[in-house]
């Protein structure tokens, strides 16, 4: 029986990269429980996105945009070995899944190999529209303004929504009754950026994608569904100019995560916590 893994999931900008060098980062720790079975291909791309860190810069996005895909195989503390997938950081083909109803070999591989999500989206960075949520609330159908389904004039709840569907159905997931299998973790990233107002994570989510939030609820299964708030560096960085405080703290010790029914007062530096629950079946 071939292993079943996790899939990465997220559009472009969403803070895929930072997240992956940062995991990394942890795993490479001593007191780590989950520890890198394999040395990743794509070294070179994780040691580019560590040296902008240690020098208090964000990753250039453009170091992401020369590899089409990173894999980390990991091992966990019961020997059990897994892979965490990243197939591809450009987007032409996240978003050719949307127009095309279908997945190149590489994806289609990754999710039949994967029982495990882990959908990453940047709420502050979503498009809505309250205008379109309202007119599907009363059954009308919004005007199609656009041909292209990825556009930034798309509504991000009815996006993800089709997204995740889509995704469900290439990967014959039946849907008749609540989904058990994959099992999802969703990470709110750049957490630091959000207006919490002390909610916990799902309530964010429910705030700012209303629409997406009832559809997870109303579909998977509560024990195979979290909503995680996750902030890769803590703060915010920029490509010109150095943090001189980051770079004191090192990026060893930046970041933190938000579990699902807690709230930003009680940061978790730990950023495999989402993995480990995923794992945890």
């Amino acid at each position: 029986m071939s292993r079943k893994n996790i899939l990465v999931i997220g559009r472009a900008n969403s803070g895929k990269t930072h997240f992956a060098g940062q995991l990394y980062g942890r795993l490479k720790e001593p007191q780590s429980s989950l520890k890198i079975n394999e040395t990743p291909g794509n070294l070179e791309m994780l040691g580019e996105v560590f040296e902008a860190l240690s020098e208090g810069k964000a990753s250039d996005h453009t170091v992401a945009g020369t590899w089409d895909s990173l894999k980390l195989s990991l091992i966990d503390k019961n020997g059990k070995e897994f892979e965490i997938n990243w197939p591809e950081y450009a987007g032409e083909q996240w978003d050719a899944i949307f127009s095309t109803r279908s997945l190149d070999e590489k994806w289609k591989n990754q999710l039949d190999d994967s029982d495990k999500w882990l959908v990453i989206i940047r709420v502050e960075n979503e498009p809505t529209f309250p205008d379109f949520l309202e007119k599907l609330a009363n059954n009308e159908k919004p005007e199609k303004k656009h041909e292209s389904p990825n556009s930034t004039n798309w509504d991000a709840n009815a996006y993800w929504v089709e997204k995740l569907q889509i995704l469900l159905q290439l990967s014959k997931t039946q849907i008749a009754n609540k989904v058990q299998s994959p099992k999802v973790a969703v990470l709110l990233s750049c957490y630091d950026e959000v207006n919490t107002e002390n909610g916990t994570p799902y309530m964010i989510l429910e705030q700012r994608l209303p629409m997406l939030a009832s559809y997870l609820v109303a579909n998977w299964n509560k024990d195979k569904l979290s909503i995680w708030g996750l902030s890769s560096l803590g703060k915010e960085l920029t490509e010109a100019s150095k943090d001189d405080d980051f770079i004191d703290e090192g990026p060893e010790t930046q970041g933190w995560v938000i579990s699902p029914d807690e709230t930003i007062e009680q940061k978790n530096t730990d950023l495999t916590l989402p993995i480990k629950w995923l794992l945890n079946d």
